[in-house]
């Protein structure tokens, strides 16, 4: 593939619900934590700039799985475009969302030791730490939105 030529993977795609989705080999973004020793733990979301899809909501950082790309390395090369270089941080677990239609994106999360200042670069207008209660109350995506609600019913199941 010569650097002019389009990355493979990376343009849209139609599911078998006819859902429209980014990626054509699925999607992953990175959820990043930082647990402190007291009090509550804060997540580093970016808010999507205006010119992408779902513009002005709350997410992650990621985007299309390139062909042969495992979804780990997608969530890590996404998020150094979105946000900037990214300390070390240890992989604590993976969740993966299926519209329905087989598309999937892997929401990789990983905890770091410090919250660290993630500048707003390609497709973010802004970013900041939040706390789970924080989290409820912003324009999320949808996948987060998701994700935030996954967690609470898993919270408070029998």
């Amino acid at each position: 593939m010569s650097p002019s030529d389009p990355v493979r993977g990376e343009r849209w795609t139609i599911c078998s619900q006819n859902h429209i989705h980014w990626g054509a080999n699925g999607g992953a973004g990175l959820l990043l934590r930082h647990k402190p020793g007291s009090g509550n733990p804060t997540y580093l979301l970016a808010r999507r700039s205006r010119s992408v899809d779902e513009g002005g909501t709350w997410g992650i950082p990621g985007g299309a799985v390139r062909h042969g790309e495992r979804p780990e390395a997608t969530a890590r090369r996404e998020a150094i475009e979105e946000i900037g270089q990214l300390p070390c941080y240890d992989v604590t677990a993976v969740e993966v969302q299926d519209c329905g239609g087989g598309w999937l994106f892997h929401i990789i999360m990983g905890d770091v030791k410090q919250p660290f200042v993630a500048y707003s670069q390609q497709e973010t207008q802004e970013t900041g730490w939040f706390t789970l209660e924080q989290l409820r109350g912003l324009q999320l995506h949808p996948g987060i939105r998701r994700w935030l609600d996954h967690r609470n019913s898993a919270a408070s199941g029998p």
